[in-house]
């Protein structure tokens, strides 16, 4: 398959990449005009979100959680997330846009022609499976705003769970001003939200991809390697260039999962909470849905990253390298040992990024609601 092809797959989502990283790190610079807006309305807008729902709480709260607190936690959590997130992004948008230009020379030409086919064809299949995962989202997003806004819309003023500062509760109009504001507010951090975990995953799929190649260069090549000169050198290289990569990423979403998986804890309590008093309720699914598949983003990406490591460990072992001249087995035999530790996420440096973590953070939370609620009807 010829470079032009492989150039095409990434020329064809870098639009969408650079709007999304913009919008992720709050960067204005030389931008359309509706772009610039749309990127500072949505980093003020979540601050007045948090701010909104943290007042809402404050002013509500009678010694009793409510399905309305439930929702107004969720809010807060929410847009506390996005907010720490945005502000963590920008801080390393420098380290973001050196792994985006990395990520690009995967995309370029090489000397070896088989291995240039074998780049094209993963390149393409992860490729795909990302806009297939950036359509899946797009719909999601979609159908849990406009659910919970007209959800909320029926409920008239037992569905506002806001309080914007300096409006006064008494206003004639303050119902309409407050769903309004919340359809603006939700609709403009999902936004943000979107993009930002749309930019996550092309980078996680990117690494996958680039993994997959050595190891389908190197299982075509095992029985074969003295036939190939270039084979330790191709090898070495580009283990290097995974390893630095997954190092680049782990350092960016490093605090971001952090805040993620706090926050994912309070957002899964509040809105099981609300299934459990609302059961008959559709938007509660709706809402549990879009939460968990935004946390089982990350953690799916730290295990896919661990196992794919793992499986190229495993393969460069099973080579025939004892075939190899005693300098070069020597060289590989240092190559060997670098495989052999372990690589994938953490979280903060401490906390593994994998679906056991996933699994861990809902069990919290579902044990935090049964007891909230459990408490709740016991009074």
């Amino acid at each position: 398959m010829p470079v032009i092809r492989k150039l095409q797959i990434f020329d064809q989502i870098k639009p969408r990449l650079q709007f999304g990283i913009k919008i992720a790190t709050c960067y204005v610079s030389t931008e359309p005009l509706w772009q610039r807006i749309l990127i500072i309305t949505s980093f003020i807008s979540t601050i007045l979100c948090f701010v909104s729902a943290v007042l809402h709480v404050i002013y509500t709260f009678q010694g009793q959680f409510t399905g309305n607190l439930a929702m107004s936690l969720m809010f807060c959590s929410g847009s506390g997330q996005v907010l720490f997130k945005s502000i963590f992004m920008r801080y390393h948008r420098k380290s973001i846009l050196e792994l985006l230009d990395k990520v690009k020379s995967l995309h370029n030409d090489v000397e070896n022609e088989e291995l240039n086919y074998i780049a094209a064809k993963n390149l393409t299949k992860f490729s795909n499976i990302w806009e297939t995962c950036y359509k899946f989202g797009k719909a999601i997003i979609i159908i849990t705003v406009f659910g919970f806004s007209i959800a909320n819309i029926v409920k008239g003023k037992s569905g506002v769970i806001l309080q914007l500062p300096l409006i006064p509760t008494d206003l004639f109009y303050f119902t309409h001003i407050m769903l309004l504001s919340q359809f603006l507010f939700l609709s403009l951090a999902a936004l943000v939200v979107f993009y930002m975990d749309i930019c996550i995953a092309f980078f996680g799929f990117e690494i996958m991809a680039d993994s997959d190649i050595l190891y389908d260069y190197i299982s075509a090549k095992k029985e074969q390697i003295q036939e190939d000169p270039d084979f330790l050198k191709i090898i070495t290289a580009r283990y290097c260039e995974i390893v630095d990569n997954i190092n680049r990423f782990n350092n960016i979403i490093s605090l971001t999962n952090l805040v993620q998986f706090i926050s994912s804890a309070f957002l899964n309590f509040a809105i099981l909470f609300f299934i459990r008093s609302y059961p008959r309720n559709p938007l509660g699914y709706i809402l549990i849905l879009t939460v968990l598949v935004q946390l089982f983003l990350p953690c799916v990406f730290g295990e896919f990253i661990k196992i794919k490591m793992e499986r190229l460990s495993t393969i460069l072992y099973l080579t025939n390298w004892q075939d190899l001249s005693l300098k070069d087995q020597k060289s590989f035999l240092i190559v060997l040992g670098m495989t052999q530790r372990e690589y994938g996420l953490r979280a903060a440096g401490m906390y593994d990024v994998n679906i056991y973590t996933f699994i861990k953070i809902v069990k919290m939370a579902t044990s935090w609601c049964a007891f909230i609620f459990t408490l709740e009807t016991t009074n």
